[in-house]
């Protein structure tokens, strides 16, 4: 009998992409989608991967190093917080890393601490860059579901309106610059000028996708939604 999974990869994909114009998961970068770009970030991470998408969202077609599931949000336009509990009521693994799909320069190793820093007291670890929390590289435990889902049927959309109640754990900078020096895994890119900028970085040597830095130091912009 296989052995169940230990880790969860969980990306959400079924933003409205309002501000990028068009679907931020199709998009090509570096010679693939993102939606691919950052199953496979993942993938190096969990030992199942789960994309979620919005109802009826047509999504590039991926290929997956580890089982794949993709399931769609119940309703439309509710934000990353259904999309989180969407991904989680999905998973088998106990611990599940949480991802955006428009963020290219993911770095696994980052994600691999994450996931090792939660605990049944801790259930949320939510890295912090710049003074901002993350919440959309970040990790979860399984059992949070029903706090999120809580908060949902409260009229909850917010990801850091669950941090309280799940003794949500925030990871510092000197924590995880061991695993991601220059922060690139918090790199996003919400709009075409975002894009734009990511594939120059690209390009002039930058990111764990040229496995080497500019010197350059990325935006780390607070995560607007999915």
């Amino acid at each position: 009998m296989a052995e169940p999974p230990a880790v969860a990869g969980i990306v959400l994909a079924g933003g409205r992409s309002s501000r990028m114009g068009e679907d931020k998961a199709a998009l090509v970068f570096d010679g693939v989608s993102l939606l691919q770009r950052t199953v496979d970030a993942v993938a190096a991470v969990a030992d199942e991967v789960i994309v979620v998408g919005a109802p009826g969202q047509s999504l590039p077609a991926v290929r997956s190093a580890r089982p794949l599931t993709v399931v769609a949000d119940p309703i439309e336009g509710e934000g990353p917080l259904r999309g989180i509990a969407t991904g989680l009521a999905a998973a088998r693994a106990p611990v599940a890393v949480v991802v955006g799909v428009d963020m290219p320069f993911l770095r696994p190793a980052l994600l691999r601490l994450l996931a090792r820093r939660v605990t049944a007291e801790q259930r949320w670890v939510l890295p912090i860059a710049e003074r901002r929390p993350q919440p959309l590289c970040s990790a979860f435990a399984r059992d949070a579901l029903p706090v999120v889902e809580a908060h949902l049927a409260r009229g909850d959309r917010a990801p850091m309106a669950v941090a309280a109640d799940l003794g949500f754990y925030r990871m510092l900078q000197e924590e995880w610059s061991g695993a991601d020096p220059e922060g690139w895994s918090f790199v996003d890119v919400d709009t075409p000028e975002d894009f734009a900028e990511a594939e120059r970085l690209l390009r002039e040597g930058g990111g764990p996708g040229a496995r080497s830095g500019t010197g350059e130091e990325p935006r780390h912009g607070e995560r607007r939604g999915r």
